[in-house]
């Protein structure tokens, strides 16, 4: 198995000069959900697609209810999802508050398995065509 890439033609800042440079970009494959994913280990297991459904559904739930608790969520061979949040640095002590806080959200950790599946990562070009950014005008 391997990852498709596409060539991409980006302009890049460099030193003041406007200059064009090609880069490989990884191609997003369709996603997979629940659903899918209930499937495809109903094949490699004696489950049900119901049930591993249940156990899928229930994972998420518990997860979503433990990050918000601040709990790290380790995943196995997965890796663990770890809570943090940003917030706006302020003068004093005092100053700070929940209303400082601008968001919440997961960090990945992957697991050394998993570090180690990535290293054996196998790339191949997609296709010939060269895309670019298409830049927003600016009213």
């Amino acid at each position: 198995m391997a990852i498709r890439f596409f060539r991409f033609k980006r302009k890049i800042n460099n030193n003041g000069v406007v200059v064009e440079k090609y880069m490989a970009n990884m191609q997003k494959e369709t996603t997979i959900d629940f659903e899918k994913m209930s499937e495809m280990i109903e094949k490699k297991s004696s489950m049900s697609r119901g049930d591993i459904m249940g156990i899928l559904m229930e994972v998420e739930t518990v997860s979503a209810d433990m990050l918000l608790l601040g709990h790290p969520i380790e995943l196995g061979a997965l890796g663990t999802l770890v809570p943090s949040m940003q917030a706006t640095a302020c003068d004093t002590a005092e100053e700070v508050t929940s209303q400082t806080i601008k968001r919440f959200y997961p960090i990945f950790k992957p697991s050394k398995y998993l570090k180690k599946k990535f290293k054996e990562a196998v790339f191949h070009l997609g296709d010939n065509k060269v895309r670019e950014v298409r830049y927003k005008k600016k009213d």
